[in-house]
């Protein structure tokens, strides 16, 4: 399984006034290496400006699919440096156990809530993307 094909299943799934990138990253604090997400979520207004780097005042959220060989990067260093540069949400995909999680309300560089799914279930966004479920039973299981 590729996670291409994952990256495709959830950028479909957000409203149309927010569009899905997945060749821009967060523009990190002066000093700090940026830690390019899966997917980035923007209102269709940022996408319209220039450049790779996107604000992090821009972001409504952004998306990682956990892959087999950097696991502990998407689950712990990218949640932390997202939760630093306070991304509003973190929803994490986990193929291989057929879990996502959504995270939100970045303190201290730490996310302080979060509800997990199983993949089947819908996972439900607090604002600014209340309105948006997330249908994890399109997610393929990675085996292996």
């Amino acid at each position: 399984m590729s996670c291409a094909g994952s990256y495709d299943r959830v950028a479909t799934q957000w409203p149309e006034d927010r569009v899905a990138e997945q060749l821009c990253s967060v523009e990190a604090p002066e000093g700090e290496d940026s830690a390019p997400p899966d997917l980035l979520i923007v209102p269709v207004e940022a996408e319209e400006e220039d450049g790779r780097l996107v604000d992090p005042d821009d972001v409504d959220c952004v998306v990682e699919v956990v892959s087999p060989s950097s696991h502990s990067n998407g689950t712990k260093v990218k949640p932390s440096l997202h939760a630093r540069w306070r991304i509003p949400l973190y929803p994490l995909i986990d193929p291989r156990e057929g879990t996502a999680g959504v995270y939100w309300d970045p303190r201290g560089g730490q996310y302080r809530a979060h509800h997990d799914t199983v993949f089947g279930e819908e996972a439900v966004p607090p604002e600014p993307l209340k309105d948006v479920r997330i249908d994890t039973g399109v997610f393929p299981r990675r085996t292996g």
